[in-house]
């Protein structure tokens, strides 16, 4: 393999590990969603729990406020879920 061909290799694995977070500010997102549509990985919402009262609670029982376009926090636990709308908005706990 030539220099070129490992250096476009390194460049295509380095890139898809990191995604562009998105979000819309004061928008609430279910864990879900931001993981698998926003470019947001479960480690990264992990990491918003950490040291908060929800630290070991379940990714699907939490809601997450959409700060900036990539920074989400102010975790809010879901006893039955969170809950995704049909179309792009907040997201809600379920009933």
């Amino acid at each position: 393999m030539k220099f070129s061909s490992v250096a476009l290799v390194l460049v295509a694995l380095v890139s898809s590990g990191f995604a562009k977070k998105t979000c819309t500010p004061s928008f609430d997102y279910c864990a879900d969603v931001l993981i698998s549509d926003k470019g947001f990985t479960e480690a990264d919402l992990k990491d918003v729990l950490k040291g908060t009262d929800l630290e070991n609670t379940p990714l699907k029982n939490v809601l997450f406020h959409c700060k900036n376009p990539g920074d989400v926090g102010h975790p809010k636990k879901c006893d039955n879920g969170c809950q995704d709308p049909k179309q792009e908005g907040s997201h809600s706990c379920s009933v």
